[in-house]
């Protein structure tokens, strides 16, 4: 009974994994077919997609120092 449970488990953990990459793809593929057409501006899919695809990390941005007032 554990195995069967298990297994139901796994299928749907990988059904959303699944999921979740083509989201992913479909917001990848969409906003290359907007870039293409003149005069329109990033939209909420591509921004998406390209806030989880990025590779930037909190030392690439750069830091404002705040004085600490001594």
């Amino acid at each position: 009974m554990i195995l069967v449970l298990a297994s139901i488990a796994a299928v749907f953990l990988a059904g959303v994994v699944c999921g979740v990459f083509a989201m992913v793809v479909l917001g990848i593929h969409a906003e290359e077919r907007r870039i293409g057409r003149p005069g329109n501006g990033p939209s909420v899919t591509g921004a998406a997609s390209r806030r989880l695809l990025s590779t930037q990390t909190c030392d690439d941005v750069p830091h404002i120092r705040v004085k600490a007032g001594r």
